[in-house]
């Protein structure tokens, strides 16, 4: 038996694995058909696998700033399974919420339809098989210079998304390097930066980052960010974990809190509407 066959074979040895080390699993709301407005990218979110049997798969709520995004029943997801190098990918559903006991008491939690099989993705595709298929999101990543010129510019994205209008603000930055939006959990966001642009990483800790979540949002979301740690992946791209930075402008976090949370509803509706035109 080849060997990437019998590791997709074994996908459930693999997803235990992950449970008992407490690690995760990654999913994103999938889009009904294709856009005619066209997208930038899906927004991944990493949950901790709780539990599973041949039913369900339990994982914890997904979450933006702290605060718990509750899915409704039926709305169909992409699942990404990694371990290692070697990543599958699944179609699935939710079940519905439910509550699991955690650090601090009972926690939100989503059940997902356990999935019959996994497909493997190839390496040069990374997040595509025959039946699914994720497009990271594009950042727009600057060394910040002066952070409390952030701000200004924070306050004039928020404008910008509400009466969807671009601003053309900017704070205090140096020169831009790209990225792609790998996942968002609970502590911050990972981002994948390629190897052509890995010399900005090093410039600075704190970053300028505009995310493009369009057309769900807006107008790309910028805010202030920190590099909290780095590291190469096995074709020298750098793997960079972030966190949201609101020391020096708390009013922010409420409503990149807020926003994350409609992007999820928006999906929703939208499939939604897609199966009632159906």
């Amino acid at each position: 038996m080849p060997a990437s066959r019998s590791r997709t074979e074994r996908w459930r040895d693999c997803l235990q694995q992950i449970k008992d080390r407490s690690g995760g699993i990654e999913f994103t709301v999938a889009r009904p058909g294709i856009d005619p407005e066209g997208n930038s990218g899906d927004l991944i979110w990493r949950v901790r696998v709780i539990r599973f049997d041949d039913a369900e798969l339990v994982v914890e709520a997904p979450v933006a700033m702290g605060n718990p995004i509750f899915l409704g029943e039926g709305i169909e997801v992409v699942g990404i399974l990694a371990v290692g190098q070697n990543r599958w990918m699944f179609r699935s559903h939710t079940l519905g919420m439910t509550t699991t006991p955690g650090p601090r008491g009972m926690m939100p939690a989503l059940r997902l339809r356990m999935p019959d099989e996994v497909e493997r993705c190839q390496r040069r595709q990374f997040l595509r098989v025959a039946t699914a298929e994720v497009k990271l999101p594009d950042v727009e990543c600057y060394p910040l210079l002066d952070p409390q010129s952030a701000v200004v510019a924070e306050v004039a994205c928020r404008e910008a998304i509400l009466t969807g209008k671009p601003s053309s603000v900017m704070p205090e930055v140096g020169p831009m390097f790209k990225a792609k939006l790998l996942n968002i959990g609970g502590g911050g966001v990972g981002l994948l930066v390629p190897r052509s642009d890995t010399s900005g990483v090093n410039r600075s800790k704190l970053v300028w980052a505009r995310f493009d979540l369009r057309p769900e949002i807006a107008a790309p979301l910028g805010i202030t960010a920190r590099i909290v740690h780095t590291h190469l992946n096995h074709e020298q791209d750098v793997y960079a974990g972030v966190s949201f930075e609101f020391a020096f402008h708390a009013g922010y976090r409420p409503f990149v809190a807020d926003l994350l949370v409609k992007y999820v509803q928006t999906l929703q509706e939208k499939q939604l509407a897609t199966r009632r035109a159906a």
